[in-house]
């Protein structure tokens, strides 16, 4: 299996259940059957990647929810794609799927410039971070913190830190139960809107919390 540009290639034979982040492909042996079967699962948001299933006598491609290909063994073409519906997928692989691992989750926290105070609209996203944690049996969490670049390296590298441990208190504050907490800062170093410096872009004011 290798993946690349949005696309998994995935050679049979193949055995387990692999979940590829914001593919969330899955790729499922059949219970009933001793066939490799190749389903993409769309993940939380509904996206969907691309499965091309690779053998020596041929090869398969799907991109759409559902779709799944069966293949016996390496020397047999894979068959044409099928689209099963959402009970024969339950039925089937139901259990390991409500057992496999949730795909990590980012969300964006953005702060008022020179300060580790959230704007508003990042305060009312907060509770959607705390339900998110809530569905992560034991959850761990990395907080990232960033900023512009107005002022100098070194004190944006300290108010970045600042954002992101005042995010892990907030947190905390709130109740929640996790099982491990990674804080650190870039700085003015990773900015999602490069700018020449001395430049207030609100986008790299901001702290990225990542769940797994």
């Amino acid at each position: 299996m290798r993946q690349s540009s949005g696309k998994t290639v995935a050679r049979a034979p193949f055995r387990g259940i692999l979940r590829f982040g914001v593919l969330a492909a899955m790729f499922l042996l059949s219970a009933c059957a001793a066939d490799n079967v190749f389903v993409l699962l769309p993940d939380d948001d509904g996206k969907v990647g691309t499965i091309e299933v690779v053998t020596d006598a041929g090869r398969q491609t799907i991109e759409t929810a559902n779709q799944s290909i069966r293949v016996s063994d390496r020397n047999a073409a894979p068959q044409a794609p099928k689209t099963l519906s959402d009970a024969e997928i339950s039925n089937i692989w139901g259990e390991a799927i409500r057992t496999a691992p949730r795909a990590p989750r980012t969300f964006i926290l953005n702060f008022t410039s020179g300060t580790d105070q959230l704007t508003e609209e990042s305060v009312q996203q907060l509770p959607a971070i705390f339900a998110e944690i809530g569905q992560f049996p034991a959850a761990e969490m990395s907080i990232i913190g960033h900023s512009d670049r107005v002022g100098a390296a070194d004190a944006n590298t300290r108010l970045a830190l600042l954002r992101a441990e005042s995010t892990r208190d907030r947190l905390i504050e709130a109740g929640l139960a996790l099982h491990r907490v990674e804080v650190s800062s870039h700085g003015e170093s990773n900015p999602l809107v490069p700018t020449a410096d001395g430049v207030a872009e609100p986008k790299n004011r901001r702290v990225e919390v990542t769940i797994r």
